[in-house]
């Protein structure tokens, strides 16, 4: 075999044994991390128990009313609260998601 033929012959054979245990040797496919967060999922429809929970911990203080209500075209839980700082707010809050929707002072 001339030179060349043995470098051929040489990189073919690096070449396949590479390509083979690469093959052989593939880890599984590794799942990314999610993000952890303490919001509700968004399959998950939540309760106006559970609203009225989020918007205490949002504005600390004494819920005044609680019912169903639509905000920008959205089935919504809203919350109403004297706030602790004097403050009147009003929280909705998705009823399918959890989502807060919109944050209102009055």
């Amino acid at each position: 075999m001339n030179k060349r033929n043995t470098l051929y012959a040489t990189t073919l054979a690096i070449i396949t044994t590479f390509t083979a245990t690469t093959a052989f040797t593939a880890e599984e496919p590794k799942t990314v991390p999610q993000p952890t967060t303490t919001a509700i999922p968004a399959t998950t429809a939540i309760t106006k128990e559970q609203a009225v929970e989020m918007a205490l911990k949002a504005h600390p203080g004494k819920v005044t009313k609680a019912y169903e209500d639509t905000k920008k075209g959205k089935k919504a839980w809203e919350v109403k609260i004297k706030g602790d700082d004097g403050k009147k707010w009003e929280m909705y809050y998705e009823i399918a998601t959890g989502e807060l929707i919109a944050e209102e002072e009055d």
